[in-house]
C-alpha cells in the first residue's frame, strides 16, 4: 500500500513540476519589453531522442519495432511521427502561447516585424500505462530576430520541459509531448513577464 501510495505521490508531482526559468544565451529580456506580435517558425534540425545517439536511431528502432509486430506498419508510424509536429506540438505552443495576455504569434504572422524561432534540441516521449506514468520532457532554444537579419538578438535556452496531462489521459505520446509545448510556451512568457 504504502508503495501505491509513494507512486501515485510521484506521478503527481511530476505533471505539476513545470519548466525552470530560461538561461538566456544571447541578449537581455528587456530588448522583448514592447514587441506583442511575433511571426512563428519551428525548427527540429538536429534534435535528439533520450536515450538514442541520434532522432535517426530512434526512428530505425521504432520503424523496426512496428514492422516486426505488424508489415507495413513502420512507414504508417514513421510519417505519423513527424506529422505529429505540425497536427500537435505547434499548435499546442500557440494556442497556450495566445491566451497569455497581450502577446500573439501564428506561423502566418507575416506583418510582424519579428520572427520567434522554436528550435526543439530534445524529445523524451515518456510513457503512460495507466498506474504509472512518466511525462515527456523536451529542450529547446527560443530565439528572436528581427525580419530580415539572420542572426537572433535574443536568444534563451530552456531544459527538462515536462509534458503530462493533469488528468492522466495522456496515453499517445502525442498528447504528451504537446503538454511539454504548451508548458514550453507558458514558461517563456512567464519570463517575459517577470523579466523584460
Amino acid at each position: 500500500m504504502k508503495k501505491i501510495i509513494a507512486a501515485t505521490f510521484l506521478v503527481l508531482i511530476t505533471g505539476i513540476i513545470t519548466a525552470q526559468k530560461g538561461k538566456v544565451l544571447e541578449g537581455k529580456w528587456k530588448s522583448l519589453s514592447n514587441i506583442e506580435r511575433f511571426d512563428l517558425e519551428f525548427d527540429y534540425s538536429e534534435v535528439t531522442v533520450d536515450d538514442f545517439e541520434t532522432e535517426e536511431d530512434y526512428i530505425q528502432v521504432k520503424v523496426k519495432e512496428k514492422e516486426e509486430d505488424e508489415p507495413g506498419q513502420g512507414a504508417v508510424w514513421k510519417k505519423k511521427y513527424f506529422a505529429d509536429r505540425e497536427a500537435h506540438y505547434e499548435p499546442k505552443f500557440i494556442e497556450s502561447f495566445n491566451k497569455r495576455g497581450d502577446w500573439q504569434a501564428g506561423k502566418d504572422f507575416n506583418d510582424s516585424d519579428y520572427i520567434l524561432k522554436v528550435h526543439t534540441t530534445l524529445l523524451y516521449h515518456g510513457w503512460n500505462v495507466g498506474v504509472m506514468r512518466k511525462a515527456a520532457r523536451i529542450n529547446a532554444v527560443i530565439a528572436v530576430y528581427k525580419r530580415g537579419e539572420d542572426t537572433p538578438f535574443f536568444k534563451v535556452q530552456y531544459e527538462n520541459v515536462k509534458g503530462a496531462d493533469a488528468m492522466g489521459y495522456d496515453f499517445a505520446i502525442h498528447s504528451r509531448v504537446a503538454e511539454g509545448y504548451a508548458k514550453l510556451a507558458k514558461a517563456f512568457l512567464k519570463d517575459v513577464k517577470k523579466r523584460a
